[in-house]
This record gives C-alpha cells, sequence and structure tokens, in this order.
C-alpha cells in the first residue's frame, strides 16, 4: 500500500509540473457525440429451436469534450445494461471521467472503462457479437469508479495500474474494500504484444459469495490473473488467453479458469471472417457436494461480418455450446452494431 501512495505521488507532481509547464499554442475546444447500439436476433437449433427473439444489449448515448490540451472529459448512460423484475431494460450511468494525457502518460479518473481485458477486446474485434472471455463468465466488471494510470516505456514495453472501487458502474458506494491491479504489456515484434495483468480484491463481508446449506468455508480476498498473445495486422487479428479467478466471492479455494482463443480475417474490402474457441472449467471447496459453476464447458462460433458502412456492422454467426453437465446447444444469431 506504501508503494501504491508513493507512485500515486509522483503522479500527482507529474501532472502538476505538466500543468504549469503548458505552451502558448492556442488551442480550439471541441466536442463529440456518442451513440452506440448493439441489437442481435437468435434462434435455437435442434432440441432448442423454440428459444428465437430480438434483443438490444447495448444503448450508448453520451457526450465527449475536450476542454484543454491535455484534458477530456467524457460522459455516457447505457440504457440496455441491465434488466428489472419486470423484464424492461434499466438505464445506468455507465461513464463519467477526466482524462488526462502527456508525452508517456495516459490518467483516468472517475467511473473509468478498465484495463484488465479492453486490450483482449481489441483484438477479438467483434465485441458486439460476443463479450470478451473474462467479461462473458463475469471474471472482473468492465467498468468501475476509481482511478487508471498508464505509462510507455519506449516502443516495447508499457505498464498499468489502478485503484477502484472493484464492485462495477452498477453497484457504486463507499466502502473500505478495493481492487488493487497492475499490468505489464510487451511489443516483442511488430503487430505482436504479450501481456500479463493480475489483481488483488479485498475480502467483504457483504460481498461474499452465499455458500451452499450446511457448508462452511475460509473467506479470503479475490485474485485475477491473465495471460495474453496477440497479433494484428491490416488483414489479420489473432489472440490467445488464459484467465483465472482464485477465491471467487472471497471464498476459499473456489476458483474458476479457462481458455479463448479467436482469428478474424479480412477477405474482401467489406467482408471479414471470424472464428472462437473458448473452454471454461472451475474447482470447488472441499465440502461442497456439487459443482457451483454452470458455465464450466466450450464454446465454438465461426461467423461473417458484413460491413457496408462505417458506421454499421452486421455478422451472421452459427455457435455451438456444450455444458460439461448438460446436452450440447446449438444457435443461429444475427448481430448488428451502429456506431455514430
Amino acid at each position: 500500500m506504501k508503494k501504491l501512495v508513493i507512485l500515486l505521488f509522483v503522479i500527482c507532481n507529474l501532472f502538476t509540473s505538466t500543468i504549469s509547464a503548458q505552451d502558448s499554442i492556442p488551442f480550439k475546444p471541441s466536442g463529440k457525440i456518442i451513440a452506440r447500439g448493439f441489437l442481435d436476433y437468435s434462434t435455437g437449433l435442434g432440441h432448442v429451436n423454440g428459444e428465437k427473439g430480438f434483443d438490444i444489449t447495448r444503448a450508448f448515448l453520451g457526450y465527449q469534450y475536450q476542454f484543454a490540451k491535455n484534458f477530456t472529459g467524457q460522459v455516457v448512460i447505457d440504457g440496455a445494461s441491465g434488466t428489472s423484475s419486470s423484464g424492461s431494460k434499466e438505464v445506468y450511468l455507465r461513464n463519467a471521467f477526466i482524462n488526462w494525457k502527456d508525452k508517456d502518460w495516459n490518467i483516468n479518473g472517475g467511473l473509468i472503462g478498465l484495463m484488465q481485458f479492453s486490450i483482449q477486446e481489441k483484438y477479438w474485434m467483434h465485441r458486439y457479437v460476443m463479450k470478451s472471455f473474462q467479461d462473458e463468465n463475469k471474471m472482473a466488471p468492465s467498468v468501475d469508479l476509481g482511478i487508471t494510470a498508464q505509462y510507455k516505456f519506449n516502443d516495447y514495453l508499457s505498464a498499468d495500474l489502478s485503484l477502484t472501487n472493484g464492485e462495477g458502474y452498477k453497484k457504486i458506494k463507499r466502502d473500505n474494500n478495493m481492487r488493487y491491479a497492475a499490468g505489464v504489456s510487451l511489443y516483442p515484434a511488430k503487430n505482436t504484444i504479450f501481456r500479463v495483468y493480475a489483481d488483488m480484491y479485498n475480502d467483504d463481508e457483504s460481498l461474499r459469495d452465499k455458500l451452499p446449506e450446511n457448508i462452511t468455508a475460509t473467506n479470503k480476498d479475490q485474485y485475477s490473473l491473465s495471460v495474453f498473445a496477440g497479433y494484428q495486422d491490416k488483414i489479420l487479428s489473432v489472440g490467445a488467453e488464459y484467465n483465472r479467478v482464485f477465491n471467487k466471492g472471497f471464498i476459499k479455494d473456489k476458483d474458476y479458469f479457462g481458455y479463448s482463443f479467436y482469428a478474424s480475417a479480412r477477405f474482401a474490402p467489406k467482408w471479414r471472417a471470424f472464428g472462437r474457441y473458448d473452454i471454461a472449467d472451475s474447482s470447488a471447496p472441499s465440502g461442497f457436494t456439487s459443482p457451483w459453476y454452470d458455465n464450466d464447458g466450450q464454446l465454438v462460433m465461426i461467423g461473417a461480418e458484413f460491413q457496408p458502412l462505417k458506421q454499421l456492422k452486421i455478422a451472421p454467426n452459427l455457435r455451438n455450446l456444450n455444458p460439461s453437465r448438460d446436452r450440447s446447444e446449438q444457435y443461429l444469431f444475427i448481430n448488428i452494431e451502429f456506431n455514430l
């Protein structure tokens, strides 16, 4: 904790020095509207052919404004990030932060996007089709209240730190538990990245997972580990990642983990083909008489993306879900993204 306080003190000094040293080049403030939506239609095949319908999974509306040379502010609401008990969509404040960039520093404070799997999403390239592995399996929030700091040492190495509440943007409250995170990104060759990320989430009695009846367990801080390797150029994007959460819900030895492999390739001016394979598994503390994680199993996806306009993407795709403890299921999806 002492080291983290020293680092934040150094960052604040650099931040203050840069403000006082800004040159007199004329700057004109500017802003832009943010509007983005994810829509889909899906139908089950075979024994799940009764499952079908339309859905909307993202509806962003906000504004980004650069009010000084190194400062940008952003506020975004999401009208499709949750569902009430009656089935209606709920509206949440998604982002509300200030960003400061100068030379090799990039610092965000407020309700911010996190670094845990944001880089993996860029290499997956099809977030509107499906979330990346950690997000899909709820290993960590994509947005939280706190601060992130990134520093680029050179063309081959960058690092990032974050200090956040740990509960995501749907549960914002003041408490004593925090999530401390650090990541290191290496760029050993052109278009190539290797990244390691880890975090620690302080135990909080009010946030502990509920235990099965008549089961006791030891409580412990929650940890996460992620390793990622990727390659991306104008034609091809591929990625492979391993992710693990230790002591999920602050329950000792309640872990879950998995691998994700994906690729996307442009084969025509407006077309891409993509594929993905996920495998997820879990372990339980002694005393648990049955598995606790329903998503243990495999996912196979293949699809194509058509982009007739810069603001529009359409992706028909087939998915095979093969749970470890149930029958496999097949689905046809048509996913749509519009981004103004």
